[in-house]
């Protein structure tokens, strides 16, 4: 059913008739306040009901819809795909908000998303500013394990599924077959040669060497571990794609609620060590990785719960090695964040902090 321009009571009750939640009655009023998003269009309801409605139904609801550009329709599309799939399986552990509806309109490129309203209960445990803030940028140690903990369940979830070669979802963002690497690795170069001719004067030259260097060896990364990977399709995930901090919602009270992971635009099939590169090295500096193990311990209690979740042969080993599989990976983002307009207040602190993890853990080893 399609949203009309402006959300409306009728809408709304018809919604919610559609998903088995509003039995009786209707919805009478709503109250609406939109919110600043970067990528979408987002209002806020709370829903007023008639008498004979009955309690227990939803007050506070999101309406989450696309912005009309390319890349945001394509985006918005994918989103309810994943949606409308994680609501055919029962057993699908409990990652999302709830979803009352998600529908995508392909003539007009429109959709959106009505979800439960969590923000009483629930907040970032970082807001985005200060996710992309250097040195402000770590939750609370329990916000920690409990992101860490949604991640590694929905991994452990997705691990080796069947629906993972049903053609839902995109296989390899750069590493699916030989043709799609070297259409990445085009793109990638492209974008860098552009971010040397406006910024080259200033970079780093240790920068500008290792990145001139990777480019070089990268298909040695993708010929020796990459392409077995896929071929074979061993140890393979549905990820989420942009598994920031900010994209989490925490219980306020610990303890209280599950944690959830927002904005599923970008989920592919891939390794686990893509989302944990992004979640843990994109931001930080090598003091906040490293200060009381907070990294090493982030990535066994990865492992641990993948494990603990039914995944097996998987060794931590085997993670550590793809986990710096995925820093490679995150390593060209910020030239890429460049390219597609972002400031350099965004991408060049995110490119410091990969460097440095990229040379800590010897990323250089698996590109030679």
């Amino acid at each position: 059913m399609r949203a009309p321009n402006e959300p409306t009571a009728d809408w709304l009750s018809e919604i919610l008739r559609q998903a088995g939640i509003l039995r009786r009655g209707t919805v009478v009023r709503i109250e609406q306040q939109e919110s600043a998003a970067f990528n979408s269009q987002l209002a806020f309801l709370r829903l007023h009901y008639s008498a004979d409605a009955g309690d227990g139904l939803p007050t506070r609801v999101v309406l989450k819809r696309n912005l009309l550009v390319d890349w945001a329709i394509e985006a918005g599309a994918e989103e309810v795909k994943f949606y409308n799939l994680n609501a055919s399986l029962p057993d699908h552990p409990p990652v999302t908000p709830p979803c009352y509806a998600a529908h995508y309109d392909e003539t007009s490129g429109q959709s959106y998303l009505l979800l439960q309203d969590l923000s009483e209960g629930h907040a970032p445990p970082l807001m985005r500013d200060q996710q992309f803030g250097i040195g402000d940028g770590v939750p609370a140690p329990d916000q920690i394990e409990q992101v860490v903990d949604t991640l590694a369940r929905f991994h452990a979830f997705w691990w080796q599924h069947p629906l993972l070669a049903s053609g839902k979802f995109a296989m390899g963002y750069w590493s699916r077959n030989e043709e799609r690497f070297a259409q990445y690795l085009q793109r990638r170069r492209r974008s860098w040669d552009e971010l040397i001719a406006a910024e080259g004067e200033w970079l780093p030259a240790d920068i500008r060497e290792l990145y001139e260097w990777l480019f070089d060896r990268l298909p040695f990364h993708w010929e020796h571990y990459l392409e077995p990977r896929f071929r074979n399709q061993t140890h393979l995930t549905l990820i989420h794609g942009d598994a920031y901090f900010a994209n989490f919602l925490c219980p306020r009270l610990p303890g209280a609620g599950a944690t959830y992971l927002l904005d599923w635009q970008s989920s592919t099939v891939d390794l686990a060590g893509y989302d944990l590169a992004n979640l843990i090295a994109t931001f930080w500096t090598p003091a906040q990785r490293q200060q009381d193990k907070r990294e090493q311990k982030m990535l066994r209690h990865y492992h641990d719960t993948l494990c603990a979740h039914g995944v097996v042969g998987y060794s931590w080993d085997m993670l550590l090695t793809d986990y710096r599989s995925g820093l490679i990976f995150w390593l060209l983002m910020p030239v890429q964040d460049r390219f597609g307009g972002a400031g350099k207040a965004y991408w060049w602190p995110k490119m410091q902090c990969l460097v440095a993890a990229f040379r800590e853990w010897n990323c250089d080893a698996l590109c030679s």
